[in-house]
């Protein structure tokens, strides 16, 4: 039968075992950024540098949390604005409750306060004969004439009588122009700068009238 080993044994490995914290400390190690096995070139340059980028941005992190840490221990105790007004406020309610603590009143506006208040009247302007006259006459608009309708037909009719007229003067005159510049030179030549600046006329009269 095997002999029971004994309790101070059972201590003695245990302590020549070492911790499960040692062993994590000891297996961990720097994250990394991209595979391991990059050969060297663009993308492993990339990759280191992308992992030293994040290491800084880590440490500057770091030191701003310990100096903001320091800085809120070290700052005394800022009181709240709201706190303040409401003190203020309280104060203030509290010095308009006593009048022996406040300052007193001159005589005249004292006797100003206390004497009653007079009754405001508004004087409403007087309306007259002549105000109503006015505006009646303003109001009134002036009746259309029975006629109107034809008069307007009439004189619609009478400026499309007067463009007609104008229009066929103007032609008749083109006519003419047209007729004296198709005549020959004394070479028995034709006039084209004439014709030309008559057709100039008659086309800018066309586009004009469109």
């Amino acid at each position: 039968m095997s002999t029971k080993r004994t309790r101070d044994a059972d201590d003695a490995v245990d302590a020549k075992k070492p911790s499960d914290n040692q062993d994590t400390r000891k297996r961990r190690k720097g994250f990394t950024v991209g595979p391991e096995n990059l050969p060297d070139g663009t993308y492993r340059r990339k990759a280191q540098k992308i992992k030293r980028d994040l290491i800084q941005k880590a440490k500057v992190k770091k030191a701003y949390a310990k100096i903001k840490a320091a800085e809120e221990e070290s700052a005394p105790a800022v009181r709240s604005l709201y706190y303040e007004d409401e003190e203020i406020t309280a104060a203030t309610k509290d010095e308009s409750a006593d009048p022996s603590t406040g300052l007193e009143l001159h005589p005249d506006r004292q006797a100003m306060l206390d004497a009653p208040e007079a009754p405001t009247t508004t004087e409403r302007p007087k309306i007259t004969r002549e105000w109503n006259r006015e505006r009646n006459q303003r109001k009134r608009r002036p009746k259309p004439s029975a006629f109107q309708k034809e008069l307007d037909i009439a004189e619609k009719r009478r400026k499309e009588q007067e463009a007609r007229q104008k229009e066929r003067e103007l032609k008749a005159k083109e006519r003419q122009a047209m007729a004296k510049a198709r005549r020959p030179d004394q070479f028995g030549k034709r006039r084209l700068g004439r014709e030309s600046t008559v057709l100039l006329s008659k086309i800018q009269r066309t586009l004009g009238s469109q």
